[in-house]
Order: structure tokens, then C-alpha cells, then sequence
């Protein structure tokens, strides 16, 4: 989550990091749009659960720990359009920049 709004921020002097940030936003976009849960989630799912059965949770690490903070009480669809609206940015950005350098 955090690579995917401060990603900018590493990638801008990093042309190669500029794939990875826009194919994270492209894929978080894809999740999203499928109703789907985060890969990062089910591992985190799978390895409470072998642990500790009774520590695995519903919800992943976020909504535990960061939903009030990061959604707002903000429905889904409205998310998935920030999210695509912020990719749709970078990735104008990014081939501005990759335009520009290769000039």
C-alpha cells in the first residue's frame, strides 16, 4: 500500500522501478475491480492460521490495524476510481518522463 502512494517518490529517478510501481497499481486496481483479497493477505491468512489457529482473522493486516485511517468509510467503488484515477496519473507521468529521457 505504501509502494503504491509513495512509490513515485522511488521511481522517479528509477526508470526501472517505474514498471514495478505501475504494474503494483495495475494489479491493486485488478483486485479491487474483482472484489478480490490481497495475495498478501491470504499468506499472512495462511501463516497465522498454521501458527496459531485461533489468531487468524477475517480481515487482512489493514483492516485490522488501518481501516479507520486509510478508507474513511469510503464504499469500495469509490476506492477502486481513486486507485485507477492514481495509476492513470502515474503512468501518464511515467511516459512523459521516459519521453523526455529518451530525448
Amino acid at each position: 500500500m505504501l509502494f503504491n502512494v509513495l512509490g513515485p517518490l522511488w521511481c522517479w529517478k528509477r526508470p526501472a522501478w517505474r514498471v514495478v510501481h505501475l504494474a503494483t497499481l495495475g494489479s491493486t486496481v485488478l483486485i479491487m475491480a474483482l472484489r478480490g483479497v490481497c495475495p498478501l493477505t491470504e499468506l499472512e491468512n495462511h501463516f497465522l492460521a498454521r501458527s496459531d489457529p485461533s489468531a487468524s482473522h477475517a480481515g487482512g493486516f489493514i483492516a485490522r490495524f488501518l481501516e479507520r485511517i486509510v478508507y474513511w468509510e469510503v464504499t469500495p467503488g469509490a476506492l477502486g476510481a481513486a486507485t485507477g484515477l492514481w495509476l492513470v496519473l502515474w503512468l501518464a507521468l511515467y511516459v512523459r518522463l521516459w519521453r523526455r529521457e529518451r530525448s
